[in-house]
């Protein structure tokens, strides 16, 4: 042990400089760090408070309450638009109109056959026969695209057309 202390004492002074220079690069270390920690606060104090004195928590639970507020209003529209899907195989959307000349003294095709019915070929066909002196209008049923009626050239066309022309849809447009 006293040969250790023996060197200790000989190499005093160099061990005290290299304490001295490990301490300096200690405290320069220490600086900088201080330095960088002062910005990062700097910078997160601006993240957490605006220029109007509103919070980063503040904005954050104004987002959460428009989030679950979409999300409702994403709901209610998913819930109407199943209904509608659920209506649309019994609304009347396959039309199909012919205009003709029922007669030959009367011209421009002002007579008309018109279908409408739904998917299941439910529906009607409705016939307007202009003459120069009258018009009459005809409705005859449809069930699953047939009549209990006998149905006209023009008023079959109409049926075909309708079918060919496929449904109408709002959604589509």
């Amino acid at each position: 042990m006293d040969s250790l202390l023996g060197s200790l004492t000989q190499h005093a002074a160099e061990i005290l400089l290299v304490l001295v220079l490990v301490v300096t690069i200690l405290t320069i270390v220490l600086l900088r760090l201080a330095i960088q920690q002062g910005r990062h606060h700097t910078r997160w104090r601006e993240l957490l408070q605006k220029s109007d004195g509103e919070s980063l928590e503040n904005l954050l639970l104004g987002q959460l309450r428009d989030r679950v507020k979409l999300e409702q209003q994403i709901a209610e529209m998913d819930a109407r638009l199943q209904k509608l899907e659920a209506a649309l195989p019994v609304s009347k959307r396959h039309l199909g109109l012919v205009r003709y000349d029922a007669f030959e003294d009367v011209g421009g095709s002002q007579s008309f056959a018109l279908a409408i019915y739904d998917d299941r070929g439910n529906g009607a066909v409705l016939n307007s026969i202009i003459g120069r002196a009258e018009c009459r209008v005809y409705c005859k049923p449809l069930v699953n695209l047939r009549s209990e009626r006998d149905l006209s050239q023009e008023e079959q066309r109409a049926i075909r057309e309708a079918k060919a022309s496929g449904p109408r849809s709002i959604l589509s447009e």
